[in-house]
């Protein structure tokens, strides 16, 4: 009995496809909610803030996107040269299966809310600080976009150091006595 390989280049063509619509839907977002007369609308139906909030999750979105983009073309590139192998290793050659599909769309949405929930860590931050949040400056929001692109970039070191994080806060919280739990 022979091994065969996980999954079907297909699916590439697949992931391609939603990957430029990813592109061209936060990208076209990201366009419409900096014109003037429809951020002035979402701001009028929910308010400034959350008009803007809504933006970082298209930014850290479009940054998931360029990350995901950028994978499957090393994903692609593996493949290809495993396969050109007399003898290809099946733990390396792998073609993405419809399971996969779906996952580059959760990795996608999932870092549209972290970025979102990054920028109500720097706001929890900023108010820690004294630091009043009610006007944010062109600088301000310039950072928050970064800071929310860069999440979607880079979902996996985000939540490393959100977990490293809560390792500290937690142990911190066990040895005071005050609860908490300790790992």
């Amino acid at each position: 009995m022979s091994k065969q390989t996980l999954g079907d280049q297909k699916y590439y063509v697949h992931i391609s496809y939603l990957l430029l619509a990813a592109f061209l839907l936060n990208g076209a977002a990201i366009f419409a909610l900096n014109i003037t007369d429809v951020f002035a609308w979402l701001a009028s139906l929910i308010g400034a803030k959350k008009a803007f909030v809504t933006q970082l999750f298209f930014w850290a979105a479009l940054g998931a996107t360029i990350a995901s983009s950028i994978f499957m073309k090393h994903d692609k590139d593996d493949n290809e040269l495993e396969s050109l192998k007399d003898k290809p290793d099946l733990a390396i050659l792998r073609y993405p299966d419809a399971i996969d599909v779906g996952l580059y769309v959760q990795r996608i949405l999932t870092s549209g809310f972290l970025g979102v929930f990054g920028a109500a860590i720097l706001f929890a931050g900023l108010g820690y600080f004294d630091v009043s949040t009610d006007a944010l400056t062109t600088k301000h929001k310039l950072f928050l976009i970064v800071f929310s692109f860069l999440i979607g970039l880079y979902q996996s070191n985000f939540l490393t150091a959100l977990n490293e994080m809560s390792k500290r806060f937690f142990q911190k919280q066990g040895k005071s006595g005050k609860g908490g739990v300790t790992t």
